[in-house]
């Protein structure tokens, strides 16, 4: 009979991207997008996402398809090495599953401040509920908070209606980042872009509220209509 290998280790930032997904996908149901994952860890570019990605799946951890969205599936969990170095010496209580299942129990309550538009503007941060979710999802749960999507206009991003968006409070975004936006005090969810209007023949640059949905138009502002509240660092789904 072949003996089975033991999985080689991961590096702490591998093993900090595993747990991340692994709580992702506990939590939500569903694995987290490249960008949910780069905006996360706060990565540079895309391409750190898929070396890291690339590793964990060299290293037999996880399995991630080509050409797929959120198709990422955790073969073994972040601390695999640890147990199986633990079983040689000791007897385990437990599967793991358990233990993250019980892990699910560590949790931040954020504030539910209302319905985001992933269309149209409309109401905006009217609400006084909590939802749970896991404390990796957010880097800085003081100035987090979450919000009820409605709309579709941003579902080739993953983000559907009635999803509930995680929100890091802050005034700036880079050009492409999610974020949740208000405009005459109502709120809605694109992705955002500082630059000239194509179409406007004028060189002074307007901000573009981009939908992520292919039959949808952008919305165009002055600077001065638009306040940014946070960017989008997570999503809870719930069946």
């Amino acid at each position: 009979m072949t003996k089975k290998l033991p999985l080689p280790p991961l590096t702490p930032k591998e093993k900090s991207v595993l747990e991340y997904i692994e709580a992702h996908i506990l939590s939500s149901g569903i694995s987290p997008s490249y960008q949910e994952i780069k905006d996360h860890f706060g990565l540079a570019s895309f391409n750190s996402v898929q070396n890291y990605l690339k590793q964990l799946t060299t290293k037999g951890y996880i399995t991630n398809p080509v050409n797929q969205k959120r198709a990422i599936q955790v073969l073994h969990s972040a601390s695999a090495v640890q147990d199986h170095l633990q079983a040689k010496v000791s007897t385990t209580t437990g599967s793991h599953r358990t233990k993250l299942l019980q892990a699910r129990d560590e949790i931040l309550s954020l504030p539910l401040l209302g319905k985001v538009a992933a269309g149209q503007p409309i109401e905006n941060f009217k609400h006084d509920e909590f939802v749970d979710v896991p404390p990796s999802m957010v880097r800085n749960p003081a100035k987090s908070f979450a919000l009820k999507v409605q709309g579709d206009s941003m579902i080739e991003d993953g983000i559907f209606d009635e999803d509930i968006i995680l929100v890091q409070e802050q005034k700036s975004a880079g050009n492409g980042d999610i974020v949740v936006a208000t405009v005459d005090n109502e709120a809605t969810v694109k992705r955002i872009y500082v630059r000239a209007r194509p179409d406007s023949g004028n060189s002074d640059k307007q901000v573009e509220l981009r939908p992520s949905n292919s039959t949808m138009k952008s919305m165009w502002f002055s600077p001065d209509q638009v306040e940014i509240r946070g960017i989008v660092v997570g999503l809870i789904r719930k069946f």
